[in-house]
């Protein structure tokens, strides 16, 4: 089933399969994303561009899986894919503006 959802400027484009226990979605995570600079804390515009391989598995899950991002879902919802992808964006220390990517900071707590 082809796959092309877009929440909050981010968009899944791909493909889903349904396995006997599981959904694997392969596909690109493409879109602008507003974020929060790690050093200054003002906002920016990131271009996001990443080949995604998730694995939907039903709760609870104990195992491991090189291939793919395991993801715990009920019934596969693309939504919170979505929702849960732009939250690991925002929180990511590499969100470092271009006002501040060749500063140094160095300050001791």
């Amino acid at each position: 089933m082809q796959i092309n959802k877009t929440l909050n400027g981010l968009t899944l484009k791909g493909n889903s399969e349904k396995k006997k226990d599981c959904y694997i979605i392969t596909g690109t995570l493409e879109g602008d994303i507003e974020v929060e600079c790690v050093k200054c804390l003002k906002p920016f515009i990131k271009h996001i561009k990443e080949k995604v391989q998730y694995k939907i598995v039903k709760p609870p899950f104990s195992g491991f899986d090189e291939k793919y991002d395991i993801i715990e879902q009920e019934k596969l919802n693309i939504y919170e894919i979505l929702k849960s992808e732009i939250e690991l964006i925002k929180n990511d220390f590499s969100n470092i503006c271009n006002e501040c990517k060749d500063k140094e900071f160095n300050k001791e707590f």
